[in-house]
């Protein structure tokens, strides 16, 4: 039974005040930043593909409709061996938009860091973006990025999730409320100084701070923005730079997406394990909280589950009242998407830990055909 109580209290416990306290620091304090929105340098936009027909030219005219001079703005496709005309398609969007748009093609599909290494080579803005095809963003999602790299502490811009469900299923909804809470963490440590989680659909760097991504990494977008926090500067999730991308209504493809973003982040970690043995505040609470969120509390959740049942089988009165606990959740719609999302979202992490140990990388992959806008 102490065991049973111990396990608990790290494993639900600690994520729990975690969380709390984070999500109290996002609505109460700035990011102690000092901007400028008059700043405008020249963006160099990649947008990497791979049998992205579908979406392509959807995601070029949501680009070419952003708020931002358009002669301060270079768009680069790179296109990993489609083979569904991905390259032509993006190729007569640029022709029909007028835009200043370059199209690469790669004989081979070699991941996504690879490609974005080859937009690199060809990217001329001071700053970098990438952003994946399937996303949108709103026309002033650009701008509000860009300022923050005004200030010089600032290495890593990256934004925040706003759903555009392609149902109302039971996986949508748990992936909203797996959103809501990550999205506060996520603003709550850039308050305090950076969050190690970034997101590929927006992300903005100085291009003379990024020498190239990590071939051997899926997560290039946490692996980027750990590379910057290990650099001395900031990585941060800003709640102004907003961008819309579908969630998968079929549960087979919101797992098969989760299990390799996951995965992808517990990569990213291991290859900046080096930020445990800092003493500054990023590194001395935030990395390894996440680490500990990402990587060993999903295993956590293998003891407690099975300490659970046992104690429920020796002590009649615990039954009970995890019977009356369990209505009371079910009952609940708000209680019910949380006990869904806390238990698929550790499934999810075991999964990706083992997918990692056995050594799948997963850094191509097929493309889930539900996720598109």
């Amino acid at each position: 039974l102490v065991a049973w109580i111990l396990i608990g209290l790290v494993h639900i416990a600690i994520p729990l005040a975690y969380f709390g306290v984070m999500g109290r620091l996002a609505s109460s304090r700035g990011y102690g930043l000092n901007l400028s929105k008059e700043w405008e340098p020249t963006v160099s936009i990649i947008v990497p593909t791979y049998n992205e027909g579908p979406v392509v030219e959807k995601k070029l005219r949501n680009l070419a409709e952003i708020d931002y001079p358009r002669e301060k703005v270079e768009l680069i496709v790179v296109d990993s061996a489609s083979s569904d005309g991905t390259a032509q398609q993006a190729r007569r969007a640029f022709e029909e938009m007028g835009f200043k748009g370059v199209v690469l093609e790669e004989t081979e599909r070699r991941g996504k860091a690879s490609g974005l290494n080859t937009g690199l080579k060809r990217a001329s803005g001071e700053l970098v973006c990438i952003s994946d095809a399937e996303c949108l963003w709103n026309k002033e999602t650009l701008r509000n990025a860009v300022k923050y790299l005004s200030d010089p502490s600032v290495g890593s811009v990256s934004g925040v999730h706003a759903n555009q469900a392609l149902d109302s299923s039971l996986s949508v909804s748990m992936e909203n409320s797996y959103r809501s809470i990550y999205r506060a963490v996520r603003i709550g440590e850039s308050k305090v100084h950076s969050t190690p989680v970034a997101e590929g659909e927006i992300q903005l760097f100085r291009r003379a701070d990024l020498p190239g991504f990590d071939t051997r990494i899926g997560g290039d977008d946490t692996d980027a923005a750990l590379s910057m926090v290990e650099k001395g500067l900031r990585a941060i999730s800003a709640e102004d730079v907003v961008f819309f991308e579908p969630t998968p209504g079929v549960w087979g493809a919101r797992f098969r997406q989760k299990i390799r973003r996951g995965q992808h982040v517990i990569q990213a970690f291991l290859g900046h394990r080096r930020l445990f043995t800092r003493r500054s505040t990023p590194a001395g609470i935030i990395f390894p909280m996440e680490f500990f969120l990402y990587a060993v509390n999903p295993i956590l959740f293998v003891p407690f589950a099975a300490l659970t049942i046992w104690v429920i089988a020796i002590f009649p009165l615990v039954l009970y009242l995890a019977l009356a606990g369990l209505a009371v959740i079910l009952l609940v719609p708000s209680l019910r998407q949380m006990g869904a999302t806390y238990l698929t979202n550790n499934l999810i992490m075991l999964a990706a830990l083992y997918q990692e140990a056995r050594g799948n990388k997963q850094l191509t992959w097929e493309k889930i055909e539900e996720n598109r806008l």
